[in-house]
């Protein structure tokens, strides 16, 4: 199938479990973290859900047959993005993904960390420069078709 099957949309509510699967199943280096991480919730609720809550607009995904394959989530601020994370989306999740105590030792806590200090995504150099920030997770099926690019034009 061509990237011309799919097509590019905003995201509805009942894609997130869908999205969710997605974020795990590209979340080790582009590839299956499912073995990896022992709560499947974690990296979605770090590196998808938040997107979700607090920038929903800018979510797109990219379908085809009924099945998404992919999507793209991001900011175009940086700065507020995880000043809104930290107030407004990890007081949603942290009693299900309590800090660790002492330093991380397995991916799980590593993760967890991660999530109730996110501020250390923001990289003031960098974001001084480029304000914004995007992930983009395409399934396998879904990779070297062009849709990347369609979700970056329709995000854009």
């Amino acid at each position: 199938m061509t990237s011309t099957d799919a097509v590019v949309r905003l995201q509805r509510p009942e894609d997130l479990g869908a999205l969710s699967d997605i974020c795990v199943r590209t979340g080790h280096l582009g590839g299956d973290a499912r073995e990896l991480y022992r709560d499947h919730d974690l990296l979605p609720d770090l590196f998808l859900r938040p997107y979700v809550a607090l920038e929903p607009d800018l979510v797109r995904v990219a379908e085809e047959d009924g099945r998404v394959l992919g999507y793209i989530v991001g900011t175009a601020d940086s700065t507020a993005f995880f000043r809104a994370f930290r107030e407004r989306w990890l007081p949603t999740v942290a009693d299900r993904h309590p800090a660790p105590v002492g330093s991380p030792s397995t991916p799980d806590e590593e993760m967890r960390d991660l999530l109730h200090h996110a501020e250390r995504m923001l990289v003031p150099e960098f974001s001084a420069l480029h304000p914004a920030h995007l992930h983009i997770d395409l399934l396998p099926e879904g990779q070297g078709r062009g849709l990347g690019r369609r979700l970056m034009e329709a995000y854009l």
